[in-house]
């Protein structure tokens, strides 16, 4: 806990979150107006030289002709489009999170001690091998339980070349969510909580961006592991290599058809998800034992109740 008590503590959480959801909205809407108008007003243009008879029989039919091409290219371009909104949250993040070291620096708390550069190998092998086994473990959940929304969301990811896959999903977007997630929600709580009560609540909120069932149980659970890794390393550098590292690596091992191979076959796609997870335990065993900030039970959290704002 870094003892910073805020006067509104609802909205030191609430407000950021607010911000990144507001900004990020604006800008897909924009962009979506932006691909739309032309559309719509090519059949304004129809109904003046009467083209298109003024009924709504007609208008409506006309409507859904001609912007079925713009629907086509919002889902053709949903990797650019999300870029885009997450990229323009980082002046949002980035401010908030400026404010809250120099706040730190107010109230006296020393900064985080801070991982060895030759510790951060352990990010880059628990990235490569951690994508093969979630990678895996999701195609045995889609098997099991089939979830459309996953299916759509994976098609419209890969609608985008590699280049552009690796710059937005790979670059951008985990940049994005880690500020707000890691770098503002959890180091908030993390004022007034412990570490599992605030890497918890941060991985809720951050898993709730996701829309399938499969998305939302991954990344609840890789949330947990972003935010022991700031903990761990005491920089948001930790978190947001990891997640650069994990959607890098399943975008090219995909590219290669790494996937496509191991998806092939049932028990050659469980050995890989159970390998994965070996060496995964065996790379966090190594984490765990890195010099880092020390274990703190506050008396107060004890009796704390799970209130998501507190």
């Amino acid at each position: 806990m870094n003892q910073i008590y805020r006067k509104r503590p609802f909205w030191s959480l609430a407000g950021p979150l607010l911000g990144y959801l507001v900004i990020r909205g604006a800008i897909q809407f924009v962009i979506q107006l932006g691909i739309e108008i032309p559309y719509v007003m090519q059949i304004y243009s129809d109904m003046v030289n009467g083209v298109i008879e003024p009924t709504m029989e007609a208008v409506t039919e006309a409507y859904i002709n001609v912007l079925g091409p713009a629907f086509e290219s919002l889902v053709r371009y949903q990797v650019e489009i999300a870029s885009a909104a997450s990229l323009g949250t980082l002046a949002l993040t980035g401010v908030l999170f400026s404010g809250d070291r120099k706040l730190e620096k107010k109230y006296g708390i020393p900064p985080a001690v801070k991982a060895p550069a030759s510790k951060y190998w352990t990010i880059l092998v628990f990235g490569a091998v951690g994508s093969i086994a979630a990678t895996c473990l999701m195609a045995m959940a889609q098997m099991a339980f089939y979830d459309i929304r996953y299916e759509q969301a994976a098609e419209s990811m890969y609608a985008a070349s590699l280049p552009v896959q690796i710059i937005g999903l790979g670059i951008i977007i985990p940049l994005a969510e880690e500020m707000m997630f890691r770098g503002i929600m959890y180091k908030r709580y993390r004022e007034r909580q412990g570490f599992w009560y605030s890497a918890i609540w941060s991985s809720v909120f951050f898993s709730m961006m996701h829309t399938s069932m499969t998305q939302v149980i991954y990344t609840f659970c890789l949330g947990l592991m972003l935010s022991y890794l700031y903990e761990k390393f005491g920089t948001i550098k930790a978190p947001v290599l990891l997640h650069a590292v994990m959607n890098i690596c399943s975008l090219v091992f995909t590219e290669l058809g790494v996937f496509a191979w191991l998806g092939s076959d049932a028990f050659r796609l469980g050995v890989a998800a159970i390998a994965g997870a070996f060496v995964c335990s065996a790379v966090f065993v190594v984490i765990q034992r890195i010099p880092g900030q020390e274990k703190e039970n506050p008396p107060e959290e004890k009796n704390s109740t799970l209130d998501m704002f507190r």
